[in-house]
């Protein structure tokens, strides 16, 4: 019986995430969104997880990244979490 206790809390705190392929969304501007799907996972790494993919996005096109917005859904630890940011790649 403790032995399937733990496991249920093991199981409970394991995170799945996923980052989608970046997306042209207009005017310049580029989407990318991070889920994480179970666990306890703290927003900053959820929204760590958008910025970096954004940032590597535009080092590969010698640019910098601006965040132009950043948009949270879900509730930890009850839904899956989202992080869906707006960016653009800027000349250095």
């Amino acid at each position: 019986m403790k032995r399937f206790a733990a496991l249920a809390i093991l199981a409970l705190l394991t995170a799945c995430t996923s980052i989608s392929e970046v997306t042209p969304a207009g005017d310049g501007h580029y989407t990318v969104t991070t889920q994480v799907r179970g666990g306890m996972t703290p927003w900053g790494e959820v929204k760590a997880s958008s910025l970096k993919r954004a940032d590597q996005y535009c080092k590969e096109q010698g640019k910098q990244m601006h965040q132009v917005d950043m948009q949270t859904h879900g509730v930890r630890g009850w839904t899956p979490q989202e992080a869906e940011l707006t960016f653009a790649c800027l000349a250095g």
